[in-house]
């Protein structure tokens, strides 16, 4: 079962990590299993055996989910774009309480909101001037500038990935590729593919060290970082869908707001279950914040 459950959360995972905007990182938090999934990759060497049993059925997951939903997701945004973001948007609001309580669960300091405000920041800024998508050209033979284009735009964008409330997608939609690696994966273009899925895992290897080293040295200000990339991810969707002219008013902006609040719903929902499942100690011991799943 526990094998099963982990699949699910890698398919939640992986369909975050095909829709700009929306964080792969920031679903493993609503999850609550973020730390421990920071620490197997982080220890993959040291402790491989227990990190793959976590991660195995996580990748699995996520690998199908991509392969799923690399052509719905991209058809859902064409036709319903101002729907699924507003839905996203509910799904990132909903998930701030659980952040704060991580981030104040010792201590609250002032100095503490200044990471905030400078992740909130960079947030705000990705969809100003010139850092706001444009049309993309989509790729479709490898040479080896294109190579070396899709090795380190991947990269970055797994970093990105990891981190909770930036979007790795959204990462490729600003250097262009974006449209490129989903028709990579719908057509299993494995051409395209190896300088993608390289980049992906060196991206996801080095980040997941560096976001590790903060939590442990610097817990708090770490969660008050993520919790700026978290606050900033709603208005970041929302600019987007201004930016690209999707925004309508009348039935279309009620039933967004509505799929925006079932999202906020679904997050509260499952947050409540995991605090009842820590109170009713379901778990048979106190976890820590890298055993938590």
């Amino acid at each position: 079962m526990e094998f099963i459950k982990h699949v699910f959360y890698g398919v939640a995972i992986g369909i975050s990590n095909v829709i700009p905007g929306l964080s792969g990182g920031t679903t493993a938090v609503i999850l609550n299993i973020y730390d421990r999934l920071i620490g197997s990759i982080s220890n993959l060497r040291k402790e491989p055996k227990k990190s793959l049993v976590f991660l195995l059925p996580l990748v699995l997951g996520a690998g199908l989910a991509i392969l799923a939903c690399s052509n719905l997701i991209t058809y859902l945004l064409e036709r319903h774009y101002m729907l699924i973001n507003f839905f996203f948007i509910g799904i990132i609001f909903g998930s701030i309480p659980m952040i704060w309580k991580r981030a104040t669960k010792d201590s609250f300091k002032p100095w503490h909101l200044i990471p905030c405000a400078v992740t909130f920041a960079i947030m705000i800024v990705t969809v100003v001037g010139p850092f706001a998508p444009e049309t993309e050209t989509v790729i479709t033979s490898v040479t080896p500038w294109v190579f070396i284009q899709m090795f380190f735009c991947s990269a970055l964008a797994a970093v990105c990935m990891i981190i909770p409330g930036i979007s790795g997608s959204f990462v490729m939609l600003l250097f262009g590729v974006y449209t490129t690696v989903m028709t990579a994966i719908s057509s299993f273009d494995a051409f395209l593919l190896l300088p993608i899925a390289l980049g992906a895992g060196a991206g996801i290897l080095f980040g997941a060290k560096i976001i590790d080293f903060f939590l442990r040295r610097y817990p708090q200000a770490t969660y008050f970082s993520i919790l700026g990339f978290v606050l900033g991810s709603g208005p970041v969707l929302f600019g987007k869908i201004l930016v690209t002219n999707n925004f309508r008013t009348g039935l279309p902006l009620a039933g967004s707001i509505a799929v925006l609040i079932v999202g906020i719903v679904i997050v509260l929902v499952f947050d409540s279950k995991w605090l009842r499942e820590k109170l009713k100690g379901r778990t048979g011991k106190k976890l820590t914040n890298s055993e938590n799943v």
